[in-house]
């Protein structure tokens, strides 16, 4: 059966995952607060100025999105296509410097640097 846990402070509904993530917390009385509702209330006891409790905020909040943040591990390919990409800007740096003469080959090997590029990728997705 489905338990339906609110905020003692601001009767948000809570669910299992976020009491299992740290979003909702249980005070030594057996109530149940919401991150927010629960740092209001430390800050109202421990005394905390409004810039204090901002800074201590925004702390909070780097440090969450650094615990989210997902790496995406590096192929051969990715970096291939990476150096790829170098090879097109320098066949538009030759086209560019060439401009008088034929510059369709230097534009036509940049398109197909690109395409090679974009490829590779995504090629793994």
């Amino acid at each position: 059966m489905l338990e339906i846990k609110l905020c003692a402070n601001c009767k948000r509904s809570l669910s299992k995952n976020d009491i299992d993530s740290g979003h909702a917390l249980y005070q030594e009385d057996g109530k149940l607060f919401c991150r927010e509702c629960l740092t209001i209330k430390t800050r109202k006891e421990k005394g905390y100025e409004e810039k204090d409790f901002v800074l201590e905020a925004l702390l909070n909040e780097v440090k969450n999105i650094n615990r989210t943040l997902t790496y995406e591990p590096a192929s051969w390919l990715t970096i291939l296509a990476a150096v790829i990409q170098c090879f097109v800007f320098g066949s538009l740096v030759f086209a560019y410097l060439n401009r008088n003469s034929d510059v369709h080959a230097y534009l036509l090997l940049a398109l197909v640097f690109q395409v090679m590029a974009l490829t590779f990728f995504v090629i793994k997705k």
